[in-house]
């Protein structure tokens, strides 16, 4: 997963280098991430849900990593705007499918309870290869070669990868009980997810999570090298720093989750997230606003494995849990482009610190709307009965 998401984010970090040559606005970075997060969103959830209905997640995985590749090296020929945005929309669509098969293959082969801990290592490779060595990756090799050449090279990865799932991974399939047939029977319309109070607060928790991520990860990069005046080198440095730690909390906010709660967990770290756009906006010179990135920049990378995955794999029923991810990933994909696309044109207007208060406001607003959320946490709802019935006896 990590080679297939740095594809998908190395554009951020190639930004810098190719506005000047294509001559891009601020406004049309923010279209060419939207447009890139829009096939994502759409073709994510058609393309997951079909995956669960055949049942053939291999072939359909590795056929979306290998696309994936080949977009992404094509991104090198853009020679305008409207070729780079046409190019990162095919690459978002054919990645769109990846992250919930893959997921669900996850789900699949974990045991009992272990879900949430699986997920959380998953989404740490991500922070390791993806987020964390690739900032210094991709600026050292357009520092060595050219931004043109930075796209094909990060291409391959995930050209072997598709070999390496053809090769050593076998096909998975949810076994269900005769009790989980017949119900399957009534509840197996894609339609019901929407039924679930959790499903519905988790995609508006997603929107926000998603504008306030993609506006770090398409800005922060361009904010650091304009407003606070880094070199692209140091640029690359301090998004490694900040996705180092988020390697450690992509693992650790789970892990509270399941001691403290998942409710607790989301709206704590949503709050803690707000400090990094924020400490960009008010500190946007020296190394102050970049050490509020570095220690809390990767914290919304960090928090989404709880309500796109843990959540909703624990509200709802055992043949919706695929096709609820999807959802949640592909409305709020959308959504949040939106966001990010409406604040990139007003960004052209009112420049790269308007975009840290919105980022810093959708972390805000993710606190907000978990406090509405149901508590999935079986372990933790016990502890909660216990502790009231020790106090009444």
């Amino acid at each position: 997963m990590g080679f297939i998401f740095l594809d998908r984010t190395a554009l951020s970090y190639i930004v810098p280098a190719l506005v000047e040559e294509l001559s891009i606005t601020n406004s049309q970075v923010s279209q060419v991430v939207m447009w890139q997060t829009i096939g994502f969103a759409i073709v994510g959830p058609v393309i997951g849900v079909l995956s669960d209905k055949t049942g053939k997640r291999k072939i359909i995985l590795i056929a979306a990593v290998i696309a994936t590749s080949i977009f992404s090296a094509l991104s090198a020929l853009a020679n305008s705007f409207t070729y780079l945005l046409f190019i990162r929309f095919l690459v978002g669509a054919a990645e769109g499918p990846i992250l919930p098969i893959a997921m669900t293959m996850v789900a699949s082969v974990s045991t009992k309870g272990n879900f949430g801990r699986n997920a959380g290592i998953v989404n740490a490779g991500v922070a390791v290869i993806a987020t964390t060595l690739g900032p210094l990756i991709v600026t050292q090799l357009i520092t060595l070669t050219t931004w043109r050449w930075a796209f094909v090279l990060i291409g391959i990865p995930s050209l072997v990868l598709g070999f390496i799932i053809w090769k050593f991974t076998a096909e998975v399939r949810t076994v269900l009980s005769k009790v989980e047939e017949s119900e399957s029977t009534i509840k197996s319309s894609f339609l019901a997810v929407f039924k679930y109070r959790n499903v519905n607060i988790s995609i508006l928790i997603f929107i926000c999570c998603m504008a306030g991520l993609w506006i770090l990860y398409s800005f922060a990069p361009l904010y650091l090298t304009s407003v606070s005046h880094f070199s692209i080198p140091k640029m690359g440095l301090i998004m490694s720093l900040m996705e180092i730690l988020q390697i450690g909390s992509t693992i650790i906010v789970p892990l509270f989750s399941d001691y403290y709660g998942r409710k607790t967990a989301l709206v704590l770290f949503s709050l803690l997230a707000v400090l990094a756009p924020l400490g960009l906006y008010i500190a946007p010179s020296g190394w102050i606003g970049a050490g509020a990135l570095i220690i809390f920049g990767g914290l919304l990378g960090s928090i989404a494995p709880i309500f796109q995955n843990i959540i909703p794999s624990e509200s709802v029923s055992i043949q919706l849990i695929a096709t609820s991810s999807a959802f949640i990933i592909g409305l709020g994909e959308i959504l949040g482009s939106v966001i990010l696309g409406m604040a990139g044109t007003y960004a052209d207007s009112f420049g790269l610190t308007f975009m840290m208060i919105i980022a810093s406001i959708s972390a805000l607003v993710m606190a907000v709307f978990g406090l509405f959320l149901k508590e999935t946490n079986k372990r933790n709802s016990k502890v909660i009965v216990t502790n009231k019935t020790a106090k009444q006896s």
